[in-house]
């Protein structure tokens, strides 16, 4: 078919562009990475993926500009396994300092178009006001595979996003869940979850943005297993061990207690990375059962725990599912509403101040504002879709036009949300920018401290 239109000829073109994007870097050695963990004052997580043909893996780091104080990391490897992850966690860093770092395989040294560096943390706390920072947040990363996708248009979209999400000078980057899309041949063996992992993992586009700063991972189902999976997935374990071999979170739930959970400081702000599938219930349960959980007992009582510890300007609760939006007909917090009621009961008890809901799924961007009974205005940020398809129809559902959303529209196309933390200590502000593609502005919107208190 001859296309005979200039939308035609750009789809032609960008299809095209994709498809080079997602070849692989050369994998002779290196297959992905290296990825930014966790990085805090005195620690710091790296990440790479590498083949088999690689039996040892040097890192060497030193602070900016000062490679004769350089040190180094050495792990030797077995080569038994086609892929071969491999995490370092460097140690007793020098704190608020730059440093540059270098990957060697097999004694060879390895070269990026992009610097590789990563800034520890400085102690601001009774010296300074809080530093200002950015963070970076997104879900729904979808990498056609034609083998594997299912017949018709491919789903994946354009993958130049992730480069506009490098470029942006950001400080964090939170993985909102759907990050890799398991297929129906993914989800039935541990082969599967590492293929799929691996097959994203790998795309040319996406790594840079995993060296310019630290990324911090939640699941939703389609890494957790098949289309809104709950906790009687039988492979949830192995789904488990795959996700912690491929991302370098802080910690992963709690020692008698598995999951994804987590709890993330950067500046006067903390992150509450839930795990929204590993005690779920299924959602078509009566919302008033005793017995259907979310979150399940003990990791909600960690989260209960936490927020009434934390003193952070910012609380941002993160969920895979979005939390607020009365308007959501598919899934949501809000479905169960006796987790629900209980954790909006206890914010307003106990006079939590700061909690600001993060959220993807949706395949569209949006703010929602609700005010629960005694309480100060809630928010729900949910930011969606990276490369997926995005909810076209949405704009034609009830949902895109109620009461609680407080900026323009719900924006359907491929985008991200940049989140900048400013201002003096006590009354500082979140900056919320939805871009597209190319990095455009979409909309913007303010969340002031003050606004996330008792009068």
């Amino acid at each position: 078919m001859v296309c005979r239109s200039a939308a035609c000829l750009l789809w032609v073109l960008t299809t095209v562009w994709c498809a080079l994007q997602v070849a692989a870097q050369d994998t002779t050695l290196l297959i992905a990475g290296p990825m930014l963990g966790y990085v805090e004052h005195r620690e710091a997580a790296l990440w790479l993926l590498v083949t088999d043909k690689v039996h040892e893996v040097t890192l060497r780091y030193y602070p900016k500009d000062q490679p004769q104080q350089a040190k180094q990391q050495r792990q030797r490897l077995s080569g038994e396994d086609p892929y071969q992850p491999v995490k370092f966690i460097l140690p007793f860093l020098q704190m608020g300092t730059t440093y540059d770092y270098e990957i060697w395989l097999n004694n060879q040294i390895q070269r990026f178009p992009y610097p590789l560096q990563f800034q520890t943390k400085a102690i601001w706390e009774h010296r300074t006001d809080p530093p200002p920072f950015a963070f970076l947040m997104g879900s729904c990363m979808y990498i056609n595979e034609p083998e594997s996708d299912r017949p018709g248009k491919p789903y994946g979209r354009d993958v130049r996003i992730l480069d506009s999400m490098a470029r942006e000078g950001a400080q964090l980057m939170l993985w909102l869940g759907d990050n890799i899309y398991l297929r129906e041949g993914d989800w039935t063996s541990r082969s599967g979850f590492v293929y799929r992992y691996m097959h994203t993992r790998k795309v040319r586009a996406l790594q840079r943005l995993l060296a310019a700063q630290p990324n911090l991972y939640i699941w939703d189902d389609h890494d957790f297993g098949p289309n809104d999976a709950n906790s009687s997935f039988v492979l949830k374990e192995i789904a488990l061990e795959v996700f912690k071999e491929f991302t370098a979170n802080p910690t992963y739930g709690e020692s008698e207690n598995p999951g994804t959970y987590t709890r993330y400081t950067f500046s006067d702000c903390e992150f509450f990375l839930l795990d929204g599938r590993f005690y779920r219930s299924a959602e078509d349960l009566d919302s008033l059962a005793a017995d259907k959980h979310y979150l399940g007992p003990q990791q909600f009582q960690w989260l209960k725990n936490a927020l009434l510890y934390s003193k952070a300007s910012f609380k941002f609760i993160v969920s895979g599912t979005q939390v607020l939006d009365p308007y959501n007909r598919f899934e949501s917090v809000r479905h169960y509403k006796r987790e629900f009621d209980e954790l909006i009961d206890f914010i307003v008890k106990y006079r939590i101040k700061g909690v600001v809901f993060l959220s993807g799924d949706r395949h569209y961007s949006d703010v929602i504002r609700w005010t629960p009974p005694g309480g100060y205005p809630l928010y729900d940020i949910t930011s969606s879709a990276l490369t997926s398809g995005s909810s076209q129809s949405a704009k034609s559902r009830p949902d895109q036009e109620h009461p609680y959303r407080v900026v323009p529209e719900g924006v359907t196309d491929q985008n991200y949300v940049k989140i900048s933390i400013s201002g003096p200590r006590k009354d500082r502000v979140a900056t919320i920018e939805c871009k597209t593609v190319d990095g455009r502005l979409a909309w913007r919107f303010q969340i002031r401290q003050t606004e996330l208190d008792w009068k």
